[in-house]
C-alpha cells in the first residue's frame, strides 16, 4: 500500500512514534499500525488531512507517491511531478478531498460506489 510506507517513512523522518502521531491525529497507535502496514483500506480524506498536518505535509505527499510509482513502474520516468501537480485532475481532487468531509452521507455513498465501480474496470 503506497499511502501507509508513506506515513511511515514521513513519520520515522521526524522522530515520532505511532502512539505520538495517534496522538495527534486522535487515533490509537494500533490504527496508525493498520494504516502503515496496508490492512485498513480506504483511509477517509479527513483522515488523510490529519495526518498531513500532524506530519508537517500536504495531503498531496500521500497520492503523488502513487503516481511517480505507476510511472517508474511503466518505464516513463520523464514525467516530472511538477507537471503533475498542475493537472486539472489534481486540482479536481483536492477539490473533492476538502469537500468530502462537509457532505452528507448519500453524496458520499455516491462517491464511494463511483470509485468501486471504477475499480471492477
Amino acid at each position: 500500500m503506497f499511502i501507509g510506507s508513506r506515513i511511515k517513512a514521513r513519520r520515522k523522518e521526524l522522530g515520532l512514534t505511532q502512539t505520538e502521531l495517534g496522538q495527534r491525529v486522535h487515533k490509537s497507535s494500533q490504527v496508525i499500525s493498520n494504516w502503515e502496514r496496508g490492512y485498513t483500506t480506504g483511509i477517509a480524506a479527513e483522515d488523510l488531512q490529519q495526518l498531513a498536518t500532524a506530519l508537517a505535509t500536504d495531503i498531496n505527499f500521500f497520492v503523488l507517491n502513487a503516481y511517480t510509482t505507476t510511472s517508474k513502474a511503466m518505464n516513463t520516468d520523464h514525467i516530472h511531478m511538477s507537471n503533475i501537480q498542475e493537472t486539472a485532475n489534481d486540482r479536481r481532487l483536492d477539490s473533492l478531498i476538502a469537500e468530502y468531509p462537509h457532505l452528507d452521507e448519500k453524496s458520499k455513498d455516491i462517491i464511494d460506489a463511483i470509485v468501486a465501480l471504477s475499480k471492477k474496470e
